[in-house]
């Protein structure tokens, strides 16, 4: 648990972004945002909902403390995918699209993101908060009123872009690589020539390459990312741990993948292969791995699959090839880390009692906002009820719980009960929990429908023991009461039939 206390480490909840008069990224306020351009542009734009185009239109930035700034010219577009079609659409303003070297509050560009699937309006910007307190690069988020000439158009999370700006701030330099993975970027091998994966193409509304080189695109160089690909699908396994670690920050993708798993996130790559980027580290040399779009977590649900109970040992998707989790949680030190990182981040992060005061102020601060939205019901019927309803109960069939629900749910289905630990050898995953124990340590096997026998001694520190049993076939788990014993450190033994040997120290 010690390796695991680490992600207590507090993290603000907004950084500090270069100021103009205001701040782009508050997430302590509601600002404004007034975009004002021809009526005939307007209507243009929700005409050609697919379309790239940036049109011309006034940016007004009002956070309601400081004097509001005016930039006369900004690109204007619609953003997304299905939400292109929605009748609250979400939006990207490039505040350089026409006067080169333009920024805001050192932004060059913003996404607007309506969250009309979503009755509480919460999620997203939930989410990117979770991901920063996981201790992964920040993604900047905020709520913002928006206005179209005049009219309100509704609530929105303002997400900072993933561009060259927001890699040198995250990585300290901005030179590498930077793929967009969307659907079907599933990192499967087909062979060693860069252009049969360029030749993937994606199913966007947008369209476009699958693996979408989003900097040095003039080069066009994916050797990268083959290399990447090649090693995951075609390293030999006892060479695989060397190269992957040359290859790809593993820890990082973990520490994400396990924050998936604890929110539900299904859209993201080891389960439905998109909305990912991947960009490669030329500090490291490494691949560093970025979940986006991430509306559809907390309990939201399209594919009737119950996220909130689904086993975090075969989160990913069964049937089709997903090599980037597959082939890390085959090796046991990395399977062992992901279930610690996953143990902690539902302990420290999303559990439901330190989360619910975060999601209370949230709601308290947006309620006004929300409940005066018009746009809110226009695509599924929101209600100002169901937007407090949202955070409770289920409200629509996409929405099958309500946030704390779900994140209570999740927490007993993940690691509430508190696994400590997994041993793993080359056929068994061994987990104890809860870990600190207080009353009954309970170990779980998997597979569960294999032969298995092994005896489970459990021993003080000095290595004395206390108590000592068969575990056999016939037995899923093995409860070892622990209730009379004292305070402190003990050692489980648990040696096989077979004469494989596994021992760990728990907790009571």
């Amino acid at each position: 648990m010690k390796n695991a206390i680490w992600l207590l480490i507090s993290l603000a909840w907004a950084m500090p972004s270069k100021a103009q008069s205001g701040n782009l990224f508050n997430d302590n306020i509601v600002a404004n945002i007034y975009l004002t351009l021809p009526p005939d542009t307007l209507t243009d734009i929700y005409a050609n909902p697919t379309s790239t185009v940036y049109r011309s239109a006034q940016f007004v930035f009002d956070d309601g403390v400081n004097p509001p700034d005016t930039l006369p010219q900004v690109g204007f577009r619609l953003r997304g995918n299905t939400s292109r079609w929605a009748a609250k659409k979400s939006f990207k303003v490039s505040f350089n699209e026409f006067i080169t070297g333009q920024v805001y509050q050192g932004a060059k560009k913003i996404n607007l993101n309506g969250s009309h699937n979503d009755p509480t309006m919460l999620r997203e910007k939930v989410f990117y908060d979770l991901w920063q307190q996981t201790g992964l690069p920040q993604r900047r988020t905020s709520f913002v009123k928006v206005y179209i000439n005049g009219s309100y158009y509704g609530l929105y999370t303002n997400l900072e872009e993933i561009n060259k700006d927001w890699l040198q701030s995250a990585y300290a330099e901005n030179n590498g690589n930077l793929y967009k993975c969307t659907y079907p970027a599933d990192l499967a091998y087909i062979n060693s020539n860069q252009q049969a994966y360029k030749n993937i193409q994606n199913s966007t509304a947008t369209g476009g390459r699958a693996y979408e080189l989003q900097t040095n695109e003039a080069t066009d160089d994916y050797t990268d990312l083959v290399q990447l690909i090649t090693t995951l699908n075609q390293t030999p396994d006892a060479n695989f741990v060397t190269q992957i670690e040359q290859q790809l920050n593993v820890e990082g993708y973990l520490k994400a993948l396990a924050l998936d798993v604890a929110t539900g996130n299904w859209d993201s790559y080891a389960y439905n292969k998109t909305t990912t980027f991947l960009y490669h580290n030329l500090n490291t040399g490494k691949f560093e791995f970025i979940t986006y779009d991430t509306d559809n977590t907390l309990g939201i649900d399209w594919l009737n699959i119950d996220w909130a109970t689904r086993n975090y040992q075969t989160w990913i998707h069964p049937t089709e090839p997903r090599p980037l989790a597959a082939k890390l949680l085959a090796v046991p030190a990395y399977k062992q880390r992901y279930t610690t990182l996953l143990d902690s981040i539902t302990r420290y992060i999303t559990h439901l009692d330190i989360l619910s005061p975060r999601l209370n102020t949230l709601q308290t601060l947006i309620a006004p906002a929300a409940t005066t939205d018009l746009f809110a019901g226009y695509d599924w019927g929101f209600t100002p009820t169901d937007f407090y309803d949202g955070m409770t109960q289920t409200v629509i069939g996409h929405a099958p719980y309500g946030i704390k629900p779900f994140l209570a749910t999740r927490a007993q289905n993940s690691f509430l009960q508190g696994v400590g630990i997994a041993i793993v050898d080359d056929n068994w995953a061994i987990t104890a929990f809860p870990n600190p124990i207080k009353q009954t340590l309970t170990l779980l096997r998997t597979p569960t429908n294999q032969p298995f026998n092994a005896t489970v001694e459990l021993c003080n520190i000095m290595g004395q023991s206390i108590s000592k049993q068969q575990w056999v076939s016939t037995q899923t788990t093995l409860s070892i009461a622990v209730e009379q014993l004292p305070a402190g450190v003990y050692v489980l033994l648990i040696e096989q039939n077979n004469g494989t040997k596994t021992s760990f120290k728990v907790v009571k």
